[in-house]
């Protein structure tokens, strides 16, 4: 005897399979995601000496804890890892998205900090998701603007003077190629970069040069590193990485020259 199915019970039972195979990587929680790390390291010939900035006003309160120092190349000398590098997950056909772990689908930190305590932005580099907000603080005795833009359609920015003790809140900024570079016109040696993104996989390295993104989806993909001195190995477009499934990736070190 023949049966007939309704298309209702029929998905039910094709669902009810999916779940039964474990699903694609994109909606488990458990152990096919992975955790990629590495180190971004300076390979030139001679590790740049520190450039000590040319402070010329508000010297009392800038110059008070001693000389400022740029932050365009921040190498640690014991290791070469080079400092304020974003790194970040690209997916390997343009156009398509990358699968996002289910614990972090949702933004759960909603606001990021980035200070002028002593005439230098706090932190120097920071990468943001798209929707967080970014607090410009100043935390100073001294009255200072944040002047903030990136590509003049999709991050046009603005200019707001943020007087000493006070913050205001950047909102709005979007998923971009382009970096938003952040500085202040009292004073004009004050620079810092933002990056934003429609995903978590994205870091910025720390004082050893290293980084971590945790969760990733398995597979293959792009790794694209930018520094404020340009694109880092395969410019724009990245070198290819494989993630591991329930593993550490580590893709050891990612060569910067000047």
């Amino acid at each position: 005897m023949m049966r007939y199915f309704s298309m209702a019970a029929l998905a039910a039972a094709v669902g009810l399979g999916f779940m039964l195979s474990g699903g694609t990587a994109a909606e488990k929680k458990g152990g096919d995601w992975g955790n990629v790390k590495g180190q971004v390291v300076y390979a030139g010939a001679k590790v740049p000496e520190p450039v000590v900035l040319n402070v010329d006003k508000d010297q009392a309160h800038c110059l008070g804890k001693g000389p400022l120092l740029s932050e365009e190349w921040v190498i640690n000398k014991k290791n070469n890892g080079v400092r304020w590098t974003f790194v970040w997950l690209a997916p390997s056909v343009a156009g398509e998205k990358l699968p996002i772990h289910p614990d972090l689908q949702e933004i759960k930190v909603k606001q990021v900090d980035m200070d002028q305590p002593c005439c230098m932005f706090t932190p120097h580099c920071v990468a943001l998701r798209q929707g967080q907000v970014l607090l410009a603080k100043n935390s100073s005795p001294i009255a200072h603007n944040t002047n903030y833009g990136g590509h003049p359609l999709r991050n046009p920015g603005n200019n707001v003077l943020v007087p000493a003790g006070q913050s205001f809140a950047i909102q709005g900024l979007v998923a971009d190629t382009f970096p938003v570079k952040v500085s202040c016109n009292i004073h004009p040696w004050m620079s810092a970069w933002v990056r934003v993104f429609n995903h978590p996989y994205f870091a910025v390295t720390d004082a050893d040069g290293k980084f971590e993104m945790k969760q990733a989806p398995p597979g293959t993909y792009r790794l694209v590193t930018w520094h404020e001195s340009g694109w880092g190995p395969g410019g724009k477009q990245g070198t290819e990485v494989t993630v591991k499934a329930g593993a550490d990736t580590d893709l050891g070190q990612i060569k910067l020259e000047r």
